[in-house]
C-alpha cells in the first residue's frame, strides 16, 4: 500500500494542534465538527483531484473495519479538500458513481435522497475549497463547504451508502480506502516530555516536542514548582532575552539523523542562558524515555513522556 501520510505538529505560544499532511494539505488530527470533537483516522488523495480525511469518535482495526464504520450510527466526519479546480458536475458525478457502486446497482431506491444531497452541491469547485460531510447519531447529514452549511438531509440509510462510496466494499478508490482506515504510529519523539535535574532527580518543566518544516523544537509549556512560573530568562540572548520561560522556545532546529534521532539543533539552557548544540532520541525498547544530549549536560538526560 503506498503511503502518503506524514504525522506534523504547528505550535503557538498559546495552544499547539497536530496535523497530518497529505500531498500540499493538512488535515487537524483532532477538529470539531457540529459541537462534536472527533480524531482524524486516517487520511488520502484521490488522484490530484482532492484530498480527504476521516474523522471519528470510536476505534477502528483496519481497513476490513470499512463497511462497519459506514453503517455504523455514530458521530463520524469526512472532510474533502479540493487540490484543483473542476465543474461541480464532476463531483456529482463522483457521488451517482460512488452511490450505484455502495448499493450493487440499486441507488434507484435513494433516488430522492440522492438527487437532495446533489442540489446542495455548488456548480463550481474551486481549488482550496473545503466541504465538510458530518453525520450525527439518527443518520443526520449535515454538509458544509467552507464553514457554511448547505443543508441538512435525514436519512440512515442514505448516510450507510454515502460513506461507502468510500469505505465500502466497493469503493471509488481503493487506495484511498486504504488510507483512510488504515492505522499508523505518530512520530514518537512529538508529545510532551517531563525533565529531571540530574543531579536529584527532581522534575523540573514539561516541554512539548513539534514538527515546523520538518525541523524538531521544544517549547516549556509548565515550570512544575510554583515558585518558578513566572521565571523570566534574563540571561537569553536574542528575542529569547527577558521572555517568560513558561513558552519559551529552548529546543530548535534540529534534523532527523536517523531513526528516531535528531541532531545538528539548539539547546537554550534556561538558568545560564547558553545556548549549545543539541541531540536527542528515543530507543527502540525505551519508546516512553527521550533521551537528550547537550554541551554542558554532564551525560545524557532522560525525559519522560507525559501520558494524556
Amino acid at each position: 500500500m503506498k503511503k502518503v501520510i506524514y504525522y506534523v505538529i504547528i505550535f503557538t505560544t498559546t495552544f499547539s494542534f497536530s496535523q497530518t499532511k497529505v500531498g500540499s494539505v493538512h488535515f487537524n488530527d483532532v477538529d470539531t465538527f457540529d459541537g462534536s470533537e472527533l480524531m482524524l483516522n486516517g487520511a488520502g488523495q484521490r488522484e490530484k483531484m482532492y484530498a480527504m480525511g476521516l474523522y471519528l469518535d470510536f476505534e477502528v482495526d483496519g481497513v476490513d473495519d470499512g463497511v462497519r464504520v459506514a453503517e455504523k450510527d455514530d458521530n463520524m466526519a469526512i472532510t474533502i479538500k479540493v487540490t484543483s479546480s473542476f465543474a461541480g458536475p464532476e463531483l456529482k458525478n463522483i457521488i451517482r458513481n460512488g452511490m450505484e457502486r455502495a448499493t450493487d446497482g440499486n441507488s434507484y431506491l435513494l433516488e430522492n435522497q440522492i438527487r437532495d444531497f446533489l442540489s446542495l452541491l455548488p456548480k463550481k469547485i474551486n481549488k482550496f475549497d473545503i466541504f465538510k460531510i458530518v453525520h450525527t447519531k439518527g443518520g443526520n447529514i449535515s454538509v458544509f463547504k467552507n464553514r457554511e452549511l448547505l443543508g441538512t438531509i435525514n436519512s440512515p440509510e442514505f448516510k450507510k451508502a454515502l460513506f461507502k462510496i468510500w469505505l465500502g466494499e466497493n469503493p471509488v478508490d481503493l487506495e484511498l480506502k486504504e488510507n483512510l482506515l488504515a492505522s499508523y504510529e505518530p512520530n514518537p519523539v512529538l508529545g510532551k516530555w517531563k525533565t529531571y535535574d540530574k543531579k536529584t532527580g527532581v522534575a523540573i518543566n514539561i516541554v512539548q516536542m513539534y514538527m515546523l518544516k520538518d525541523k524538531l523544537f521544544g517549547s516549556i509549556v509548565e515550570m512544575l514548582r510554583h515558585s518558578e512560573k513566572d521565571d523570566v530568562c534574563y540571561d537569553c540572548q536574542g528575542d529569547d532575552k527577558n521572555q517568560k520561560v513558561e513558552g519559551l522556545v529552548i529546543i530548535k532546529n534540529l534534523k532527523l539523523k536517523g531513526d528516531n534521532r535528531y541532531a545538528g539543533g539548539k539547546f537554550t539552557n534556561i538558568r545560564s542562558g547558553e545556548i549549545s548544540d543539541c541531540q536527542m532520541w528515543i530507543e527502540e525498547d525505551s519508546k516512553d524515555v527521550l533521551f537528550v544530549k547537550y554541551k554542558g549536560s554532564k551525560g545524557t538526560h532522560e525525559w519522560k513522556r507525559v501520558k494524556e
